[in-house]
């Protein structure tokens, strides 16, 4: 590489950088209050424009269910056929009655027909204004975190410290980056991510496993929609430094106990070598900014218009699945005492911890198995400012939730076994609850 190729990558990686840092994560005082330049302006619209992009997202739930219901029964269309609309809209028989309950559910809501149980502003109509919100939010989150994710940043970090991560997560330094992109990156493409990786031979079965199901995280940029949301942006930078020491502790932690303990150190051709052969030159620091330079001269118009497929699958897909599950978690909630019962060994933790709110809080926090922004939608209005602070912090250790991540780790064969998923839930929960508690009462 020449030394003109080489400052321009450099230029390029600290620029977009900085544009992401300070569009995306860098939270700023505003007259209703603190947050992102992003979100601050993108919540001003929807307030605006609410009405509007109600109608247009409920036109777009009703629009899955039925384009799903035409795939699965008439299998020949051009949406079989086509690469985004296959992937949009060919699903499984469970997905495709899971779209048409959400899709039922939207209607009812947005015409205000139907029992209460569904339609109450607490439930149904609480889920609606939701998805209104993070169909909005969250396809353009995921278009501004290419200036962090794609311009080196991840390749210079993963360089200075892939010799920290093969000790503490039993993995090769190759893994530094995806556990990195992961861990601040969207969920969804972190696993997909994996899974081709791993078919090129570059993670064993053990490793996959373990990036994606320790690590993949909903995003930074989620980190700071569910600060907002629950009215503590103000505290964000310690919030994601304590998910991130603690997401360290508990990753350590499960990938030394079963199930993942238990997967095979064997590549995608079941041998214990890899085939993938990489060479470094250089010390370190070089190294790490040579990557940089690298990755930022890749960067091209398509790296952003790639994008579209995660951001109208999250319209598409998950709006729908977010409807049908929040609302039924939020009625059993309400209406019954199951998630109550579920809860109570939470409870019984925040009650011997002092937490206060516990009630409330454990039931919000054993609602992330269902979607992970159930436990906001069910905490926001706790008065203890701590509380809501455990909360967001647990809405995000938790990493595994029905809506997405478990149905992409299973689908994909990253976890093997759906069984495995519930355990791995279970252990996050209760590994991360109790350093969760000790890090916001030291702190807040």
């Amino acid at each position: 590489m020449t030394k003109q190729r080489y400052y321009w990558g450099i230029t390029k990686f600290v620029l977009g950088t900085a544009i992401g840092v300070g569009l995306v994560l860098i939270p700023f005082s505003f007259a209703n209050g603190v947050d992102t330049i992003l979100f601050h302006y993108l919540k001003l619209f929807i307030a605006q424009y609410h009405f509007a992009v109600q109608t247009l997202v409920t036109i777009l739930v009703v629009l899955s269910a039925l384009l799903a219901l035409i795939d699965w029964l008439i299998p020949t269309t051009i949406l079989h056929k086509q690469r985004l609309l296959k992937k949009l809209f060919s699903t499984t028989p469970f997905y495709v009655i899971n779209r048409l309950l959400g899709a039922v559910v939207a209607l009812m809501c947005y015409l205000k027909v139907g029992p209460l149980f569904i339609i109450s502003p607490d439930t149904g109509t609480a889920m609606l204004d939701l998805a209104t919100q993070l169909s909005v939010l969250v396809p353009l989150m995921l278009l501004f975190q290419t200036f962090i994710l794609e311009f080196g940043a991840m390749e210079f970090l993963s360089e200075l410290i892939g010799f920290i991560v093969k000790p503490l997560f039993k993995v090769s330094e190759l893994c530094a980056v995806n556990i990195i992109s992961a861990w601040v990156g969207p969920g969804n493409a972190a696993i997909i991510g994996t899974q081709e990786l791993f078919k090129k031979g570059y993670f064993t079965v053990r490793e996959a496993a373990t990036i994606g199901s320790q690590f993949a995280t909903s995003s930074i940029g989620w980190v700071v929609l569910v600060c907002s949301v629950l009215g503590v942006m103000p505290y964000f930078g310690l919030i994601f430094l304590g998910i991130t020491l603690v997401g360290v502790i508990i990753g350590a932690i499960g990938v030394r106990i079963p199930p993942i303990s238990r997967y095979p150190s064997t590549y995608v051709d079941g041998s214990t070598t890899r085939p993938i052969k990489i060479t470094r030159e250089g010390n370190k620091w070089h190294t790490a900014l040579v990557n940089a330079s690298n990755r930022a001269n890749t960067v091209s118009i398509k790296n952003f218009t790639t994008k579209i497929d995660n951001m109208t699958f999250y319209v598409f897909w998950l709006s729908p699945i977010i409807i049908i599950w929040g609302t039924a978690a939020l009625a059993l909630s309400l209406y019954t005492p199951l998630l109550a019962w579920i809860s109570l060994p939470v409870e019984w933790i925040l009650r011997l911890f002092g937490v206060a709110d516990a009630k409330v809080t454990a039931s919000a926090i054993m609602s992330g198995f269902a979607d992970n922004y159930l436990p906001v939608i069910l905490g926001k209005g706790i008065g203890s400012a701590s509380s809501r602070i455990i909360l967001a912090m647990m809405s995000i250790e938790q990493l595994i939730f029905m809506s997405e991540i478990a149905t992409l780790l299973k689908s994909c064969n990253i976890v093997q076994k759906f069984s495995h998923i519930v355990i791995i839930f279970l252990e996050r929960t209760f590994l991360a609850l109790p350093f969760v508690i000790w890090y916001v009462q030291l702190l807040f």
